[in-house]
C-alpha cells in the first residue's frame, strides 16, 4: 500500500503540520485490517435494481478473495478456499457504497467491504493456511536515481521519484509513504545523507510525515550497448534497527521504456517488501509457548507504554503481571512462534529481548516511536541493553545476526477455537 505525503508548514506561529492528501489507497491501520476499500463493481441486468444486487453479491466476493490474499503469502495464495455466494452473510459485517451510477439497465459503484475478523481467521485456520494481521507502521520511502555520475533525490530528472508516486499497489499490510518533494523536504534531507544512512536526518524526515522507518531505495539506470536498459536497485530500512541491503537488477527490453521498467521495478519491490512482512508476522498457532520476562521500568506510566506496546504484537497472546515494584515488573508472556521470531518483531519496535544471569529482561526506551540516532549501550540492573545488532530472519543476509540460546519454555497444544479475540 503506498501513500502519496505533502507538507504544509505555518512558519507564522512556528506550528509543523503534516496533511496526507491525494492518497492513492487508505493508510494501513489495526482496526482496520479486515476492510476492503474501493471495488469497483459494473454489472448489467433486465433492470437497475437486479444489476445492484448481482453487482453487490459480485463485488463481495471479490472483496473477500482480496483480503484472503492480503493477509496471506502469495505462494498460498493458490490453495485459498473458495466461498459460495450463499455463505457471504458469515464473513461480511457491512460495506459502504460511493460513487453510484445507475442507468435503466446497468449499475456502477464503488463497494468497500467490512468483514468479521473472527470468521476470516476461522476459515483461514479450517484450511490450513498461515496468515498475519500485523500492519507495518508507516514507512518513508526516499527514491534516490542515478544515471551517467549524477545522483538525484528531489532534483529533476527522478524517474525512479515519479514510478513510486505514481504506482497504485493493492491494500497490504505495508504502509509506503512516499513525499511529493516540497520545499520542506528538500530543506529536511539531501540524498548524501540518505546514502549515507543518516539516522538522526532520516528519524527527523520521516517524523515529518508521520513515518516510524525509512526506505531509502537507489535505482542506477544503465544501457548495453544494444540500446537495451536495465537498473541496478538496492534497498535498506532505518527503523529501531537497521535491516540489511538488498540488491536486485532489473532488465528492460530492447523496445521497452525507460518508464516501463522502472514501474515493473517498483511493483516487483513493494511486492517484496510486503512478502517479508508478512513472513516475519505470520502466526504460527502451532507454536504457543510462554516467557517469564524481567522489565526494568521508570515508573507506572513507562510500565503502562511498555505494556501496551507489547498487546499491540499480534503473536503476542497474554501477558500476566506476576509481581510490580517502582523499579521493575515480572510477567509471563504467551507468545506464537519461536524465540527468534518474538526477539525479532520486539526489536521492530524498539524492544530489545535480552538474556543474562539465566534470566530473561525486556529493554525499552522511554518512547516507542521511531530512533534513529545511534544507541549508547548501559547499564540496567546487569543487563546490557542498547543491543545495535540487525535483526533479520528468513531475508538475504548480508549482515550479521546473533544467535541467542533457547529459553526454557512450556509448550501447549493450541485448541481448536484458539482464535484471537477482538
Amino acid at each position: 500500500m503506498i501513500r502519496r505525503s505533502v507538507l504544509i508548514c505555518w512558519v507564522g506561529r512556528l506550528t509543523l503540520i503534516t496533511i496526507l492528501v491525494s492518497c492513492l489507497s487508505a493508510r494501513v491501520d489495526a482496526s482496520d485490517l479486515f476492510t476492503i476499500h474501493s471495488i469497483s463493481i459494473d454489472f448489467e441486468a433486465n433492470d437497475a435494481n437486479a444489476a445492484r444486487k448481482l453487482a453487490l453479491a459480485d463485488g463481495q466476493v471479490r472483496a473477500l478473495k482480496a483480503l484472503l490474499k492480503k493477509l496471506t503469502l502469495d505462494t498460498d495464495h493458490g490453495r485459498l478456499p473458495v466461498v459460495e455466494e450463499s455463505r457471504l452473510g458469515e464473513f461480511v459485517q457491512g460495506f459502504e457504497i460511493a460513487n453510484e451510477q445507475r442507468s435503466e439497465r446497468r449499475y456502477l459503484a464503488d463497494l468497500t467491504v467490512r468483514f468479521k475478523p473472527y470468521a476470516v481467521r476461522a476459515l483461514l485456520r479450517a484450511a490450513d493456511i498461515p496468515f498475519a494481521e500485523s500492519a507495518s507502521p508507516p514507512i518513508i520511502v526516499l527514491p534516490i536515481f542515478q544515471r551517467a555520475g549524477t545522483t538525484n533525490l528531489w532534483d529533476d530528472p527522478n524517474p525512479w521519484r515519479d514510478a513510486w508516486y505514481r504506482f497504485e499497489a493493492q491494500e497490504g499490510l505495508v504502509d509506503l509513504v512516499v513525499p511529493i518533494g516540497e520545499l520542506a523536504d528538500l530543506a529536511a534531507i539531501n540524498s548524501v545523507q540518505a546514502l549515507n544512512g543518516d539516522r538522526a536526518a532520516l528519524r527527523e524526515f520521516g517524523g515529518r510525515h508521520g513515518a516510524e522507518e525509512a526506505l531509502v531505495t537507489v535505482a542506477k539506470l544503465e544501457f548495453d550497448p544494444s540500446g537495451t536498459p536495465s537498473v541496478d536497485v538496492t534497498a535498506q530500512m532505518y527503523g529501531s534497527v537497521v535491516g540489511p541491503i538488498r540488491v536486485e537488477r532489473f532488465s528492460g527490453t530492447p523496445d521497452g521504456s525507460v518508464e516501463a521498467l522502472l514501474h515493473d521495478s517498483v511493483s516487483e519491490m513493494v511486492a517484496r517488501i510486503e512478502y517479508d512482512w508478512k513472513l516475519e508476522n505470520l502466526l504460527a498457532f502451532n507454536e504457543k509457548q510462554d516467557i517469564i520476562v524481567v522489565v526494568p521500568i521508570k515508573g507506572l506510566q513507562h510500565w503502562l507504554k511498555l505494556s501496551s506496546a507489547l498487546g499491540e504484537l499480534t503473536v503476542i497472546r497474554e501477558t500476566k503481571l506476576l509481581s510490580l515494584s517502582k523499579k521493575e515488573a515480572l510477567v509471563n508472556v504467551v507468545y506464537l512462534g519461536n524465540m527468534d521470531r518474538l526477539a525479532n518483531l520486539l526489536a521492530q519496535r524498539g524492544i530489545d529481548l535480552l538474556s543474562s544471569d539465566e534470566r530473561w529482561t525486556l529493554v525499552a526506551q522511554d518512547d516507542f516511536d521511531y530512533k534513529g540516532s545511534e544507541q549508547t549501550r548501559h547499564e540496567t540492573e546487569g543487563v546490557v541493553t542498547g543491543d545495535t545488532r540487525q535483526v533479520v530472519e528468513e531475508l538475504p543476509a548480508l549482515g550479521s545476526k546473533k544467535e541467542t540460546s533457547s529459553p526454557k519454555t512450556s509448550v501447549r497444544p493450541a485448541p481448536l477455537d484458539d482464535l484471537l479475540v477482538e
